[in-house]
């Protein structure tokens, strides 16, 4: 969910702006945002709107991802038209038969007619509005796989600035009229989502009546102190089982490079309801498992998100 944390009304005729400090915090609603004059020192109308119309809307949107010094965005050029619902009634004819007494007790067709109003309505553009947007976001420093996102919209005379997704709470200020910049300074961190790839599969076997599986972290650096949990469910591969699905279970580790889960089918958590969809006396000779696995952050870096990962190439189990 995005919120806008930064919008300007573009009024022709206005030569300075008005410095401005807001602050945002990401999840509020799209509607809840604060508008600006071009100019805080004059007294602004709020720009009429028609009675039955809309404003078109042009967006651009800028991705930063790490770096200890400011990041500039490119220069964009929006504009948003006003479009007016123009409509006007028209007495047009209508007809249709009836039947009517006739001669000799008979009944006749009739055709009658009347007029009857009808509406036609079409749109019709108005006033264009044009401005250009930029995005300063000065030094602060992100996690290797951390990246912000913002969009500047344009959306009749009002240009607004939303985040998408921030690693920091941020105080905006704007400058320019029509060639307008918005700055960002970070005030202090907040959690981002969990990288999707820092966990990675690395094996799985089955030895001396046990399941082994491994798995391999690419930021236990970055996440030393905190932990990891990472879900398992094993599934009995075979074409001729409806359900294969054995049981899960959760192992939760502090941050390092690797992990290791050692495991049988009597130490997985299983369904009251899933009691299997083959007989015991079905389990002949060779059998074979794969397991559908993920992860979640489990400390104050990342958000506690879960991260569903591909499920493991199948291996054979005697």
């Amino acid at each position: 969910m995005k919120k806008a944390i930064f919008a300007a009304l573009v009024i022709t005729g206005f030569v300075a702006a008005a410095n401005a400090q807001v602050n945002f915090d990401k999840g509020v609603n799209v509607k809840d945002f604060v508008s600006q004059a071009v100019n805080a020192d004059l007294a602004v109308p709020a720009a009429p709107a028609p009675k039955f119309g809309h404003y078109s809307r042009d967006c651009a949107r800028f991705s930063f991802g790490p770096s200890d010094k400011e990041l500039v965005s490119e220069r964009v050029y929006l504009r948003s038209t006003e479009y007016e619902t123009v409509c006007h009634t028209q007495m047009v004819q209508q007809c249709h038969t009836v039947m009517v007494p006739g001669p000799n007790n008979t009944q006749v067709a009739q055709q009658q007619c009347h007029m009857v109003p009808q509406q036609y309505c079409y749109e019709r553009p108005g006033m264009t509005w044009t401005q250009t947007g930029q995005i300063k976001v000065n030094p602060r420093k992100l996690l290797p796989w951390e990246r912000e996102s913002f969009e500047i919209c344009m959306q009749g005379p009002w240009l607004d600035l939303y985040v998408n997704a921030a690693a920091y709470k941020y105080t905006a200020r704007r400058e320019g009229n029509y060639d307008t910049l918005f700055e960002l300074a970070p005030q202090y961190k907040i959690a981002m989502k969990a990288d999707e790839n820092g966990l990675n599969y690395g094996d799985f076997s089955y030895a001396g009546g046990k399941f082994t599986f491994k798995v391999n972290d690419r930021w236990a650096k970055e996440y030393a102190g905190e932990k990891v949990a990472i879900k398992i469910d094993l599934y009995r591969d075979g074409a001729w089982i409806f359900n294969g699905y054995k049981g899960s279970k959760e192992f939760t580790f502090e941050a390092a490079e690797g992990y290791t889960m050692t495991f049988d089918e009597k130490d997985l958590e299983k369904a009251a309801d899933e009691d299997g969809t083959y007989r015991d006396g079905d389990d002949r000779g060779a059998k074979k498992y794969f397991l559908k696995w993920g992860f979640k952050r489990v400390g104050a870096i990342s958000k506690d998100n879960f991260v569903k990962k591909d499920k493991t190439p199948t291996i054979e189990a005697r």
